[in-house]
């Protein structure tokens, strides 16, 4: 092997290996929201945000609704219509509004509480599950099952008031 040949051997090892090395910090130290599922991350930056400006410049009320629903959707919770307004820091009126607006277009469905007929959960239908996912460029076919359908009352599920900040 030339001189020539070894040196740019070398070259290519020492390339590759400032690259690979590059690449491994960064697969050990990602931000808190490389983490997050692409939903979780846009619900956290829409909660600093609120945090950091103290007029709310930036509503956006019925794409909070429907990531609160995608939200409490994967994780297999079931969200009232009181708990979104919550989760959300939406007011109920407006909630309310919003929920009609979504029903009507086919992103969610109500279902009264069997166990207590004055609640009702919201969750997104087939549809309105799909268009978050193409929205975030994610695919359905990866995800859980659970979550590409609508909640209902498969399993008694818990519900999600207050389950995070």
């Amino acid at each position: 092997m030339s001189q020539k040949s070894h040196d740019e051997m070398q070259s290519i090892i020492s390339q590759t290996m400032t690259a690979l090395n590059s690449l491994s910090q960064r697969i050990a130290s990602p931000g808190a929201e490389a983490l997050l599922h692409p939903v979780d991350a846009e619900l956290r930056l829409r909660r600093r945000r609120e945090r950091a400006f103290t007029v709310n410049y930036f509503g956006d009320a019925a794409w909070d609704i429907v990531l609160e629903l995608e939200r409490a959707q994967r994780m297999g919770m079931n969200l009232a219509i009181t708990d979104i307004g919550v989760e959300s820091r939406i007011p109920l009126t407006t909630v309310l509004r919003y929920l009609t607006r979504l029903e009507k277009d086919g992103y969610i469905t109500r279902k009264v509480d069997p166990t207590d007929r004055r609640r009702v959960f919201v969750s997104l239908t087939a549809l309105g599950y799909r268009q978050v996912c193409e929205a975030f460029g994610l695919d359905t076919g990866s995800l859980s099952a659970a979550a590409t359908t609508t909640i209902g009352f498969a399993a008694p599920a818990q519900s999600a008031a207050f389950a995070h900040q």
